[in-house]
């Protein structure tokens, strides 16, 4: 709201990707932006960097997408962890299980891109 008492324009974007997504390009925007006038113009200058560039309508909402992706993200870590130190506990190969635990209904990031147990590669 101050931004507009000075007329200016107040979009966040936060992304998603990580370092690896910057560099190539692959990044997701999460925009808050509530004129869709604004969105165009942010999402030229946006798109060359990213993959996706997604409109979530209003100031902060960029935000709460982000808080809300990271807090599945880490849910999901933590089960991914906790499934694999079982398994290990249990005595079966981690390399093993992750390797069925990405072509299953376990399927997720934490198992087939940053998996959360020394010596396993995505």
């Amino acid at each position: 709201e101050k931004a507009k008492d000075y007329k200016m324009r107040w979009i966040d974007s936060p992304v998603s990707g990580g370092i690896g997504a910057a560099a190539a390009g692959t990044l997701t925007f999460m925009v808050g932006c509530p004129e869709p006038k604004w969105f165009d113009e942010a999402e030229k200058i946006l798109e060359p960097m990213g993959k996706a560039v997604i409109n979530c309508e209003k100031p902060g909402a960029g935000q709460i997408a982000k808080a809300c992706n990271n807090l599945a993200l880490a849910i999901e870590m933590v089960a991914v962890a906790e499934a694999l130190n079982l398994g290990k506990k249990l005595g079966i190969d981690l390399h093993i299980l992750s390797e069925i635990m990405k072509i299953s209904s376990s399927r997720c990031w934490s198992i087939d891109t940053y998996p959360p147990a020394p010596g396993l590669n995505p």
